[in-house]
């Protein structure tokens, strides 16, 4: 795959049986593998406060690893059948969350890379919601 590309991170939480809440983001960045893990960099614009994040998704067929600094910054990691809690820090104050990973997936191929992450998130040490992240990554 190229360095450039472009990414599309869907994120969806769902609560009970309820309706999924969709956030989709779409921006160019850079792909690079090294060391048996796929690398995505790309900024992100923080909404109301007129700076950019600096992101990096680090990834495996077993593990995603999510960094953000910048407005938020936050160290994120799903395992599968992990539990993981940090600390994400925002302009408005930090919240504690706990990351329950359930299952993780990759398929790689010619035309780019997804990824699907499937993991239980707690705020503050209750349960909110269960939640998907599906990430594509395709050459420019």
């Amino acid at each position: 795959m190229t360095k450039d590309v472009m990414i599309s991170i869907r994120g969806m939480q769902f609560e009970g049986a309820a309706d999924a809440d969709n956030i989709e983001v779409i921006q160019r960045g850079r792909y690079y593998r090294r060391n048996g893990m796929h690398y995505l960099v790309y900024d992100e614009p923080v909404e109301g406060t007129g700076q950019i994040n600096k992101n990096m998704l680090k990834f495996n067929e077993k593990e995603l690893h999510v960094s953000k600094k910048g407005a938020v910054n936050v160290s994120m990691s799903f395992r599968e059948k992990e539990k993981n809690m940090t600390d994400y820090r925002t302009p408005y104050g930090s919240i504690m969350i706990g990351i329950d990973t359930q299952q993780v997936g990759m398929k790689e191929s010619e035309q780019g890379i997804q990824l699907a992450v499937d993991y239980s998130l707690d705020v503050n040490y209750e349960f909110l919601s269960k939640c998907k992240i599906r990430i594509e990554a395709q050459p420019i």
